[in-house]
This record gives C-alpha cells, structure tokens and sequence, in this order.
C-alpha cells in the first residue's frame, strides 16, 4: 500500500484512536509519547494494549509512537506491549542508524512482531546522519520540523530557509535508500489555502506523503498525492 497520509492521535484517547482508525488516513499512529502528558502515560499503554488485543488488532494501518528509545519511558512502553503483534512502530528522536538496529533488535526480544519501523528525523543528531538512518531497513522517514526547530533555534515555519533545506534532505536520504517520506504538518487547520500551499511545496519537494492533522487533512493529503503518483 503507498503511504500518502500520516495522522497521529493520542492513545490516552480510546473516542480519537476509534474516530481515527475509522477515518481514512494510510497510517494512523496511536502515540505514546508527546501527546500524552506523563501522568497519562499508564492509562494510554492499557488502553493501548487493551485495543491491540482486541478491536485494532487487524487493522493494518495501525502503528504505535513509542517514547524515545533509551528513555525509562520508552523502555516501560516495551514492557507494557511485549507480546503483542504490532503492524509498525514509529520511533521518535532517531540520531542515527544505530538507534534504528537496535530498536529492532529490542522488538524482536520482546516478541513485539513489527513488521515495519518508521523514524521521525528531528534532532540535529538524526539529520546529520539521515542517510545511513534511511538505509538502515526503515520504512519510512518523517520529518518532525517543530522539535527540530526548537533544538537548532530557528523558525519551525514551513517556508523557513532552514526547515526547506532540511526538508530537502529528508526526501533526498528517503529516495536514495527508496522508502516512503512524510513532510510536517500544516498546524493551522483553518487556514485551507496555506494548507494547499504547503502541500504543493510538499509535491514539489518530492515528499511520498504528509503528516495530518485532521481526518479532513488526510483525506486531501490522500487525493493530491493520489494524483501526482
């Protein structure tokens, strides 16, 4: 299946998970980490497991956000899923292909059955390194400009010099290594005509697809990219 939209959802929100699994976004990724604030954490990985074990269980698209891999987080994310058959996983704050081997061997350990790794470049660490990362048997890159921005000290703005050049070499490590690229978000939902801007800057980049933010934004993200492949 190509992957064109990406939208990410809290997993402490079993009313989102639903709406989003029922929506039509290529990926829907039930999240661990920043959209669950800590003392949610708990309750999002039962109801996470709780959802894996029974109503999502067959569902393809699905892929779980775990917390940064060698965090005390990421490492009780592991243990509160180990045995459980995940589609995909999506590992935040990547610094380099090490990181990716690694995730995968600790998968594996824990009889998680991931058949798919996504990463999410954003830290200065990851896009240094983004092509040995690409190359390391991922199936996708995301480019995750607001934490990136924020540790480089720069405008996370879309069309900002900075964000451009290292969206460029997120798509340029992506299609060298031949797997699918996510581009960042438009955060604001009521603005339609920028969103439409950005995803033609996104087309033009050479991006495979585009983060979402709403069922909306997926499903136009869906019909661009749908007719540029």
């Amino acid at each position: 299946m190509s992957l064109r939209s990406y939208i990410l959802v809290p997993a402490s929100d079993a009313a989102a998970s639903r709406s989003a699994l029922a929506g039509s976004a290529d990926m829907v990724v039930l999240d661990l980490e920043d959209t669950v604030p800590v003392d949610q954490k708990p309750r999002a990985r039962i109801m996470l497991r709780t959802g894996l074990s029974a109503d999502w269980a067959g569902d393809d698209r699905c892929a779980v956000r775990v917390n940064e891999w060698m965090s005390k987080a990421g490492g009780v994310d592991r243990m509160a899923l180990a045995g459980l058959y995940l589609p995909a996983v999506v590992l935040p704050k990547v610094g380099s292909s090490k990181a990716v081997s690694d995730a995968r061997s600790d998968l594996t350990d824990a009889d998680l059955g991931a058949s798919a790794l996504h990463v999410i470049i954003e830290t200065p660490e990851g896009l240094e390194n983004i092509t040995a990362i690409a190359q390391a048997g991922v199936a996708s890159l995301v480019f995750g400009a607001f934490d990136l921005a924020k540790a480089l000290g720069i405008d996370p703005d879309p069309a900002a010099t900075e964000i451009i050049e290292a969206r460029k070499a997120v798509v340029s490590a992506a299609r060298a290594a031949d797997v699918a690229a996510f581009d960042m978000p438009w955060i604001n939902t009521e603005d339609e005509a920028g969103f439409e801007v950005h995803l033609a800057q996104a087309l033009d980049l050479g991006f495979t697809g585009c983060s979402a933010i709403t069922e909306s934004q997926a499903l136009r993200i869906n019909t661009v990219f749908s007719k540029a492949s």
